[in-house]
């Protein structure tokens, strides 16, 4: 009986391990850590049927991925965003069902059919749906509340109301911000000499950072943009109502009027940064 609890134990820590391993070595980037954490579960939950024929296929799947999938939803609910972990909640036990049906069938086209639905998912589906969450929403006219912006000196600045701001807010455990740094460095060289439009990334800090060694981040993979830091993760997350990364906030006359995820043309052609920085320029 014991023994079986541990077996138990050990089969539903397993996409929790995979998942960290991930998460870790891709850096967050889930346009990276999806397509991976799909394939794993296919691979795992194969040998895992395979190894363990003599249990209930049903009870050995709900084992498996019950736990994370529990996990992806209790944490979407605490920070209130499904936008990252829905297709995890989806997919990772349809993947796990295709290496259940690889292990009963053994038909070769089913392993080929598997990973055809996990590009399509992974390289189509999941872009499309991420920026059209993040951003059906995203055009608004409020007022902005003003959040503590400091330079690299610990100065206090403030933003020029009259212009057009653009405010990439990154975190240093994002993989995705780091990713989208050279768009925003052609988006900043493309509007750097117009007097209406200035571009900032903004860094928030989180548990651990070390304000100097933040600056050198980006300061040593030498990116041109000017480059701002929050004075805290709760007055970001209070004032302005995000906390997760990255995400961009265009401000127009102290007004939000975009509030959602940096997209550029070769992206998508809805929501894109340069089509609303046009649209705020003709008003």
């Amino acid at each position: 009986m014991k023994k079986k609890i541990l077996v138990n134990i050990l089969i539903g820590g397993v996409f929790f391990l995979i998942y960290n391993i991930l998460m870790f070595l891709t850096w967050a980037n889930h346009l990276i850590l999806l397509p991976l954490m799909l394939i794993s579960s296919l691979i795992v939950s194969y040998f895992i049927y395979k190894n363990f024929q003599n249990q209930n296929w049903l009870k050995t799947g709900l084992t498996l991925n019950l736990p994370i999938i529990i996990l992806f939803i209790l944490t979407s609910i605490w920070y209130k965003d499904f936008s990252r972990s829905l297709p995890y909640i989806l997919f990772i036990p349809f993947t796990s069902f295709l290496g259940y049906w690889y292990f009963k069938q053994k038909k070769i086209y089913i392993p080929f059919l598997s990973v055809l639905i996990i590009i399509v998912v992974s390289f189509f589906l999941f872009p499309n749906y991420f920026v059209y969450y993040q951003n059906h929403n995203a055009e608004k006219n409020i007022p902005f509340l003003n959040i503590t912006l400091l330079n690299n000196k610990k100065e206090k600045i403030y933003l020029d109301t009259r212009k057009i701001i653009v405010l990439d807010f990154w975190s240093t455990s994002c993989g995705i911000c780091f990713k989208k740094f050279p768009d925003l460095e052609k988006t900043y060289q493309r509007y750097k000499s117009n007097n209406e439009v200035e571009i900032y990334t903004v860094n928030v800090p989180i548990k651990g950072d070390e304000f100097n060694k933040t600056i050198n981040i980006l300061d040593s993979i030498g990116y041109t943009f000017p480059k701002l830091y929050a004075g805290s993760f709760k007055e970001v997350e209070t004032k302005l109502k995000f906390n997760t990364f990255p995400h961009l906030m265009i401000i127009k006359n102290n007004k939000i009027r975009y509030d959602g995820f940096l997209v550029t043309q070769d992206e998508s052609k809805f929501y894109n940064i340069e089509d609303e920085i046009y649209k705020l320029l003709k008003e």
